[in-house]
């Protein structure tokens, strides 16, 4: 709200817009009174220039001012002016914003285009390396070891396998999936055994390759292979406490009582390592306290067989406090 009032000497007229005060100052007014109605309609607001001064240092010489009588507004010299600039200012933030959007719109298209270029020049670095170095070693192999690397464009499985070593497990063990993948794309069976009967899922489970277990799971591997000593790769993972893996193969829907060929069950593993936590896992998880191995023995038995130390009393606790109905 704006109030507007006029001294007793009529030589100024006083002005207070929200918190700032502002004087306009002029020749005395021949009125006794003024009031607000009579500003905006008194003939010397548009016949005059005006000087005011804004509380905090600045000074303008021309104020906006409105006419009724007229149907535009106007000042002196007959151009439009706001006393705190407000209009001028407006329209030079507006323009700057909008520079700013154009210069930022300007700067992702460079960046965008400098990110194309150079991974444009490391594929060509790429593809240039890979060209020299086939040169070179053209150069270096002799001509039967040339006619071999040019008879095999793809993995040849039969060459590079043997019973025991088996190219794919090898892989899994090391954690080259991008080897794995290009066997398996090449008719690698992802389920093949070697002559433990054991899968590269089982081999990657007992390296505790978790990225591999996850991956060859992903791919189709069956988590439920059973070596040829019975054993699946929930056994080893447990074995090796591979916590995360024996989480992620319960997840896939293993039998969490598969007996080995001793009728020991990963809860008699859990038992044998010690592992408290892993042993909570497969109890929650639907794992039968009550089974035993072919010689008689409980998971329990196992537990107790390590002697009196607070290990025992504590795998004891937790086997003898898991409710029988928790088993599926």
């Amino acid at each position: 709200m704006m109030l507007l009032s006029c001294s007793t000497s009529h030589s100024s007229i006083r002005l207070a817009l929200n918190s700032s005060a502002v004087t306009i100052s002029s020749a005395p007014c021949t009125c006794s009174s003024i009031n607000f109605v009579q500003m905006t309609s008194h003939p010397v607001l548009v016949g005059k220039t005006w000087k005011f001064s804004v509380v905090g240092g600045k000074s303008y010489s021309k104020v906006r001012a409105y006419n009724p009588r007229r149907n535009t507004s106007t000042t002196h010299g007959g151009n439009w002016e706001d006393p705190d600039g407000s209009d001028s200012e407006m329209e030079e933030d507006e323009e700057e914003e909008e520079s700013n959007l154009d210069f930022e719109s300007d700067w992702e298209e460079e960046e965008t285009d400098a990110t194309q270029t150079s991974s444009n020049i490391e594929r060509l670095s790429a593809s240039l390396i890979e060209k020299n170095l086939i040169k070179e070693v053209e150069e270096l192999l002799t001509p039967e070891e040339l006619a071999i690397l040019q008879q095999n464009e793809a993995p040849n499985l039969d060459k590079i396998s043997t019973e025991k070593w088996n190219p794919l497990h090898t892989l899994s063990l090391t954690g080259q999936i991008k080897f794995m993948d290009s066997l398996l794309a090449n008719g690698f069976d992802i389920d093949a055994v070697d002559k433990d009967g054991q899968t590269a899922l089982h081999r990657a489970v007992i390296g505790k390759k978790e990225a591999v277990i996850s991956h060859l799971l992903r791919k189709g591997a069956s988590p439920h292979v059973q070596d040829l000593d019975g054993a699946t790769p929930l056994h080893y993972a447990v074995q090796v406490s591979a916590m995360q893996t024996v989480k992620l193969l319960i997840k896939s829907k293993v039998d969490v009582n598969v007996a080995d060929n001793e009728g020991w069950t990963p809860l008699h593993v859990a038992m044998q390592s010690r592992n408290r936590d892993i042993a909570k896992v497969l109890l929650v998880n639907g794992a039968d306290k009550t089974r035993r191995t072919q010689d008689g023995k409980t998971a329990l038995d196992i537990g107790l067989c390590y002697g009196k130390d607070f290990k025992a009393y504590d795998l004891a606790k937790l086997l003898k406090l898991v409710p029988a109905n928790s088993y599926n």
